[in-house]
C-alpha cells in the first residue's frame, strides 16, 4: 500500500482596501491558529508579495490531501468571521502540490 504524500497548499489573494485591517486580524487571530489545531496540518505561514501578482500569500503543509476533508478542517475554515471576510477577497487562487 502506497503511503499518502504530504501536500503544500498555496493561497494567494488581494483584499478590498477597507477590509485589509480586519483581513490581517482574521488571519493572525483566527484562521491560522484554528488550522494549526487541525490534526494533519503541520504548519502555516503567510507573507506579502514584494513584486507582481496578488498582495498576500499563505502556505500550508498538510500530512495528506484528506486532511482537507476532515470535520475539524471544515470547522476551522467555515467560521462566521471567514464568512464576513471571504466576499471581500479578490483575485483569489488556491494551488495544491503533492510533495515528491
Amino acid at each position: 500500500m502506497e503511503s499518502k504524500k504530504h501536500i503544500l497548499v498555496f493561497v494567494r489573494t488581494d483584499i478590498e482596501p477597507e477590509w485589509e485591517e480586519d483581513f490581517n486580524r482574521w488571519y493572525e487571530e483566527e484562521h491560522i491558529p484554528g488550522l494549526l489545531k487541525v490534526p494533519g496540518v503541520l504548519w502555516a505561514k503567510r507573507g506579502v508579495n514584494t513584486g507582481k501578482g496578488q498582495k498576500y500569500v499563505a502556505v500550508y503543509e498538510h500530512e495528506h490531501i484528506d486532511v482537507q476533508q476532515s470535520r475539524a478542517y471544515r470547522e476551522a475554515v467555515e467560521t462566521e468571521w471567514t464568512g464576513r471576510i471571504r466576499p471581500h477577497m479578490r483575485n483569489f487562487t488556491r494551488e495544491v502540490y503533492e510533495l515528491l
